[in-house]
């Protein structure tokens, strides 16, 4: 009877350390975890710090102006080119640079600093080929997005986010 309360004794020993070595396991998982989703916290919190783009209020509540990151300009493959001139002084944009919104109003990004965009309305006279002859629109000369145009209009009236 001894030998068999002595080995019970040693049992209840060894389940007693297995229960403390699973409570310090759980803690140490809980720890874990809890690093885990405080480092992905800062994380997102550094994301959110550094956004591609700055969309800010202009004077006309419905347009807003968009400047993007170095980095965010390369990925979308930014490119400006400017409104140009015809022998006979008609103004032409690429075409590229063209943006149609929903009620079919024309518009192009006008560039006045490096990586800032307003959208500025146009008024299409003719399309050759790849340009457009403007009937209206900012004077020859002045800035305008030729490449990522979609990509800075989403942004803009947020699209996707």
């Amino acid at each position: 009877m001894t030998a068999a309360c002595a080995a019970f004794k040693g049992y209840q020993k060894g389940e007693r350390r297995m229960a403390r070595f699973n409570a310090l396991m759980v803690a140490a998982s809980a720890a874990c975890l809890a690093a885990s989703c405080l480092s992905a916290l800062a994380a997102e919190s550094t994301v959110k710090k550094s956004a591609p783009a700055r969309v800010e209020a202009t004077t006309d509540a419905k347009i807003k102006k968009i400047t993007l990151t170095p980095k965010a300009a390369e990925r979308l493959g930014i490119l400006i080119d400017e409104v140009r001139t015809d022998p006979s002084g008609r103004r032409i944009v690429p075409y590229a640079s063209v943006l149609y919104d929903l009620t079919g109003k024309t518009w192009v990004y006008i560039s006045a600093d490096p990586l800032t965009f307003v959208r500025g309305a146009v008024e299409i006279d003719t399309i050759k080929g790849d340009n457009v002859y403007l009937s209206d629109g900012p004077p020859a000369g002045t800035k305008v997005l030729a490449a990522g145009v979609p990509q800075v209009f989403g942004t803009e009236v947020k699209v996707g986010h």
